[in-house]
């Protein structure tokens, strides 16, 4: 079967989704009980800075994602370049966070933990799925020029 622009559209927007429910969770989920938490190794208000930023680079990549799937109309080196910087930043974010789980871990807050763990298998499912639409979409088809045959 013949990857299209179809099955292009439906992976990035696929990612999209993935990437903001990442970014919801941390929101809603990790922020409060990390702003909450009471451990020694910790310093919630650095933690919560750095959760903050990574909400504002996931939706920032949700929306560059969201941009490349609806205008998007096949493979071009501008596009498959966004997309894989895109889909790298989207790893590398989860990466973070699994740094952040690891933390949080040691500290015993297994609630935050659990939550950022999912986060990181979210991120590491939409940023390969990012990265393969890039490189598997489908060159642009041209027209034949006018007088040519072929």
């Amino acid at each position: 079967m013949k990857y299209g622009t179809v099955q292009n559209r439906r992976a990035l927007a696929g990612s999209v989704a993935l990437v903001i429910v990442v970014a919801s969770v941390v929101a809603v989920g990790v922020i409060p009980p990390v702003r909450e938490a009471n451990v020694p190794d910790i310093t919630p208000q650095s933690a919560v800075s750095a959760f903050w930023v990574s909400v504002g680079l996931h939706l920032l990549a949700a929306l560059v994602l969201a941009l490349a799937a609806a205008r998007s109309r096949g493979r071009s080196w501008a596009s498959t370049f966004g997309l894989a910087v895109t889909g790298l930043l989207v790893l590398f974010l989860g990466f973070a966070l699994s740094d952040a789980a690891l933390a949080f871990r040691a500290a015993g807050m297994r609630s935050v933990t659990m939550l950022l763990l999912l986060c990181v298998g979210a991120d590491a499912v939409a940023g390969t799925l990012i990265i393969a639409t890039a490189f598997l979409r489908p060159k642009p088809t041209q027209a034949p020029e006018e007088g040519v045959s072929s």
